[in-house]
């Protein structure tokens, strides 16, 4: 009898883990339009629709696909995160510097977490003039 008593409360702790855990690892999701090519890391998303996926299982994450999954997929590990975000709906900041323009943060509204990414360095290319020759005197 006590047997059966243990695997039976073994199954339920079993089951309320995985409800727990499955719970914590839900993804959200948000989908945004870039208006430009926007640098996000190393790489460059063309200007067009996106479909980011939030994954909390280990660390934070995102997978961001192009809309109808036409065209690479990346995936994105943010510098830090806010998981006490305000935003209403979910959104995307983008910065300019010079032309170039960075892909900063990813706002999911449902589970009210930000990712914030490192800001992009924009390489400009570096005229090398040589030292002007200074009259005697």
């Amino acid at each position: 009898m006590k047997f059966v008593n243990v695997k039976k409360m073994s199954l339920m702790l079993s089951i309320t883990a995985a409800l727990a855990l499955s719970a914590h690892a839900q993804d959200a999701q948000a989908k945004f339009k870039l208006p430009y090519d926007a640098h996000l890391g190393e790489a460059v998303l063309p200007a067009g629709e996106y479909l980011a996926t939030l994954s909390l299982d280990g660390s934070a994450k995102a997978y961001i696909v192009p809309a109808g999954h036409a065209g690479p997929a990346i995936i994105v590990l943010p510098v830090s995160t806010d998981e006490y975000a305000s935003c209403k709906e979910s959104s995307v900041s983008m910065e300019r510097e010079g032309a170039e323009w960075s892909m900063r943060s990813i706002c999911f509204a449902e589970p009210q977490i930000a990712l914030y990414f490192s800001a992009t360095a924009v390489k400009a290319a570096a005229a090398s003039i040589a030292p002007a020759a200074m009259p005697g005197r």
